[in-house]
């Protein structure tokens, strides 16, 4: 089973850290996967002129079996030069901070939360029936059937 979720946050002077947390799920549940995907940034109408807001992302990773945390810019807005970034960037498998490190913004990171999970139990995968067994399905074709483009047949007329 695949679940999908809004995931929105600002950073601002006041507030410049934004946490992203894997949600908890139920011990019957088996998470296969799970990411965050930041689909936009974008620097506020109240943000100042002339200033560079700087969003920074931070996350774990393993490299070669080893957690180490990463520090990465993902953005850097200005106003009447950047205002808005399609980053399209995905975070796997772990928890990510925000963090506004430069400028006052606001700045707003918006993207999608997905998860790919599943329950197991004797012999079901998702809840439906497994079977080693291949269901083949038989699809007919009519030969005399004139392709079609668009649409529309091929036959001269």
């Amino acid at each position: 089973m695949e679940s999908e979720s809004f995931y929105g946050v600002t950073l601002s002077e006041k507030e410049p850290i934004a946490q992203f947390d894997v949600p908890d799920i139920p011990e019957e549940y088996i998470v296969h996967s799970h990411k965050l995907i930041i689909k936009q940034i974008s620097l506020g109408s109240e943000a100042k002129t002339g200033e560079f807001n700087v969003v920074q992302a931070e996350t774990n990773v393993n490299d070669d079996g080893e957690k180490k945390t990463v520090k990465i810019p993902i953005a850097v807005l200005k106003v009447g030069e950047t205002r808005s970034l399609r980053p399209n960037v995905e975070f796997p498998n772990g928890s990510v901070t925000f963090k506004l490190v430069q400028g006052t913004g606001p700045v707003y990171v918006c993207g999608k939360a997905e998860m790919n999970f599943g329950e197991f139990d004797d012999g079901q995968i998702y809840g439906e029936e497994y079977s080693d067994e291949d269901e083949e399905s038989e699809v007919e074709f009519d030969e005399e059937a004139a392709p079609q483009t668009n649409g529309k047949s091929n036959k001269k007329k």
